[in-house]
């Protein structure tokens, strides 16, 4: 099963925001929440859409899918015969951070798992980042069995952060307790730097974690599993004046 993680580097996107080709979402703050849908087209929900870029534009097999443990089942294909790329922007029902980033076509009949949040995700083709854009499409994401932690960081760290273009780096440890607490010590601005829980799929290995510096919101962190069973930590946004 192929999964792509969460990325934290920016560049272009299809919607016209600063983020890099990625397969995967890069926070932002989000406007106005969308509506959810009805609880029972969420009941209903399939566990996996498919996504063409075609000849006529941008199509869904469905409007609505559900959240599987770790992102959601996708199918993206092109049927152009031509050099096509596929821009999300996930606006989350509760709002808060929206993720932006772009996927290219495998053509695959499987599904492949894509670390996306739940929430209303305009999409659209492309023949590049910036021209032979499609119509946009909407496709909602729903949890319908809570895999993913829905958490406003936005509204928790009271704040509007902004995305790092190089995501800071910081010493691996044994554990993630221990490699947040090492990288609380390094951080630049003094104080007594705490951490709660962040957005993300509960059975993601790489896991974010929003800051607090005296008790204040102070940027948003990941962790990620090495190779070696150590946990890197990384701050990949920060709110203002931080």
């Amino acid at each position: 099963m192929t999964k792509f993680l969460i990325a934290v580097l920016v560049g272009a996107t299809l919607f016209g925001c600063n983020t890099k080709v990625i397969p995967a979402p890069t926070p932002t703050v989000s406007e106005k929440p969308p509506t959810k849908p009805t609880k029972a087209a969420i009941a209903k929900a399939p566990t996996s859409v498919g996504i063409t870029c075609g000849p006529k534009g941008t199509a869904l097999s469905r409007t609505i899918v559900a959240t599987d443990k770790t992102g959601v089942r996708l199918v993206v294909s092109n049927t152009t015969g031509k050099k096509r790329i596929l821009g999300y922007r996930v606006r989350p029902y509760g709002g808060g951070l929206e993720s932006l980033g772009t996927i290219k076509p495998t053509n695959s009949k499987k599904s492949l798992i894509y670390a996306l949040p739940p929430g209303e995700v305009n999409l659209r083709c492309g023949k590049t980042a910036n021209s032979g854009l499609d119509k946009e499409v909407t496709l909602d994401i729903v949890n319908r069995n809570g895999y993913y932690r829905e958490v406003n960081a936005t509204k928790k760290l009271k704040c509007a952060v902004t995305t790092l273009k190089t995501a800071e780096v910081y010493e691996a440890r044994a554990t993630r307790s221990e490699a947040l607490t090492l990288m609380a010590g390094k951080l630049p601005a003094p104080g007594k730097y705490t951490f709660a829980k962040g957005p993300g799929y509960l059975a993601d290995p790489t896991s974010s974690h929003l800051i607090f510096r005296d008790g204040k919101g102070w940027g948003i962190a990941q962790v990620t599993p090495l190779e070696n069973l150590s946990y890197r930590p990384y701050v990949v946004a920060l709110c203002p004046a931080s």
